[in-house]
């Protein structure tokens, strides 16, 4: 059978925060110290000798100008019954996820009208925020990625 031509391509999805352009290996972020070697970002303790302290990492960018990759938002009245506990569940994931993920990080936490509300520099930290709540507490719990974004908006909710 020959190759179809006829077939949809999954369109690359632009990252505004990933230059196309490597950076000089090894690099330091200056404002958060990740560095990036061997065309990845890691922590290290000991960053190497000849590391050029010149680059701001694209998760400290997305800091900077609040540019969201992802959105939780808990609500219900077991939200307010148990914010504490919740709130430390998800300080100590966002903690572990940044161990091996360094651009995957927390941006901000708010309550606003009930509600406790985090957004992340990237979707799977919210992703995996929305997912640990729900496994430790059950409750509704709804995934939204809107078409042609790299974003996800989650949503979990317990009377």
């Amino acid at each position: 059978m020959p190759n179809r031509k006829d077939r949809l391509l999954k369109e690359y999805i632009h990252d505004p925060y990933f230059t196309k352009e490597k950076y000089p290996d090894p690099s330091i972020c200056k404002v958060c110290g990740v560095v990036f070697h061997d065309g990845i970002f890691e922590w290290m303790e000991k960053p190497p000798a000849e590391a050029k302290k010149e680059i701001v990492c694209p998760a400290c960018r997305r800091i900077q100008e609040k540019y969201e990759g992802g959105i939780v938002e808990f609500s219900g009245k077991f939200l307010q019954e148990h914010i504490e506990e919740i709130s430390h569940l998800i300080r100590n994931v966002a903690q572990e996820e940044m161990k091996y993920r360094p651009l995957e990080r927390i941006i901000e936490i708010k309550e606003e009208d009930g509600k406790l509300i985090i957004t992340t520099t990237y979707e799977h930290l919210a992703r995996r925020i929305g997912e640990a709540v729900h496994k430790a507490y059950k409750g509704d719990l709804k995934l939204q990625y809107p078409e042609g974004w790299k974003y996800i908006r989650v949503y979990w909710h317990r009377d």
